[in-house]
């Protein structure tokens, strides 16, 4: 499958019926490689979070096309390396022990991944609630909603339309107790 439009999130349900967020795939990113090229299934579900449009080849036709271009080839490479780099931040993001810095990780990641430049802030292009970000960083919605809550008072982030604003992005890196780098997302080049 390749995303046309729209955000799809992978996710997996536990014996306890709780729900842990994998992934959310893009615009332009192809779904699921690993099942097309190492035939591993996983038990996973995919859902669209955003009106959605996909485009659908079989493993087959999808296999034969790669092998024949080599710049296909590469543009799937390309996105292999992106979905490992998004694996690798969610492992980086774990492993911050404070709740306040797991979730300003998680909102700079986002901001790399989905943001959009509007003047001086990013808007996170992206429907994100609580619940799925809590999803994503292993911490119970409530302590999310109340780092989100302390970061829109201190004016670093807002809500517009729906959608998390970064409203500036070097001060945001300020919250983390060590130095934290935007080239680290890509976001100093970006902003």
């Amino acid at each position: 499958m390749c995303i046309q439009q729209g955000v799809i999130k992978v996710y997996s349900i536990s014996d306890e019926g709780d729900q842990y967020i994998h992934v959310l795939y893009k615009t332009g990113e192809i779904f699921p490689l690993i099942w097309a090229i190492k035939d591993v299934k996983r038990r996973v579900f995919y859902e669209a979070t955003t009106q959605s449009k996909v485009a659908e080849v079989s493993k087959e036709e999808f296999l034969k096309f790669i092998k024949k271009d080599t710049d296909v080839l590469y543009d799937v490479l390309s996105q292999l390396a992106e979905q490992f780099q998004v694996f690798a931040e969610r492992l980086d993001n774990l492993l911050y022990k404070s709740a306040h810095e797991k979730v300003v990780y998680r909102l700079m990641f986002l901001a790399s991944r989905f943001g959009v430049r509007e003047g001086n802030k990013i808007v996170i292009e992206a429907p994100l609630t609580h619940e799925l970000i809590s999803e994503t960083i292993n911490l119970a919605r409530e302590t999310v909603s109340r780092e989100i809550e302390k970061l829109e008072k201190n004016k670093l982030i807002a809500r517009q339309s729906g959608l998390i604003v970064i409203i500036d992005i070097n001060k945001l890196t300020k919250e983390f107790s060590e130095p934290i780098s935007l080239d680290l997302w890509g976001l100093n080049s970006k902003y």
